[in-house]
């Protein structure tokens, strides 16, 4: 083979190994997550552009998927609200809305206003179906226009 040839061949293998290695860390981190354990929390859900009266708060909501959105979930029926979300291929799951307020097609919005999520008071930094919440945890949903 032709000293080009072994460089067009070094270029395709470092790539191959570039472009596997960088799937490999997307995937691993949501693999290995395990989000079956059975926690307590509180969970409130606060609406930034409405007021205090309109926050619902759950001192105690049981759910056996561990996550900002299992919890969010848990307490649907304990406060006779809906959730809608979405998965962008890259960033993990969006919420829409709560409780008929957010960026969906039949709910209540304002323009520049999402929903965000707290633990422990520290805002979210993963998708909230890969935050893990433990138990004793505040998880606090906010729609708002704040960063």
């Amino acid at each position: 083979m032709s000293e080009t040839g072994n460089v067009i061949l070094a270029i395709v293998v470092v790539n191959v190994l570039a472009i596997g290695g960088i799937f490999y860390g997307l995937n691993s981190d949501e693999e290995n997550l395990d989000t079956s354990t059975t926690i307590t929390a509180k969970l409130v859900i606060g609406f930034g552009n409405l007021d205090d009266n309109n926050t619902m708060t759950f001192e105690s909501v049981t759910t056996s998927e561990s996550t900002v959105y299992g919890l969010l979930l848990a307490a649907q029926t304990q406060g006779n609200y809906s959730v809608s979300a979405t998965t962008h291929y890259q960033f993990g799951l969006f919420i829409e809305s709560i409780a008929g307020w957010g960026n969906c097609g039949g709910c209540q919005n304002e323009g520049g206003y999402w929903w965000t999520y707290f633990v422990n008071s520290e805002n979210g930094q993963v998708a909230a179906n890969r935050q893990i919440v433990n138990d004793g945890d505040t998880i606090k949903w906010l729609y708002t226009n704040e960063y």
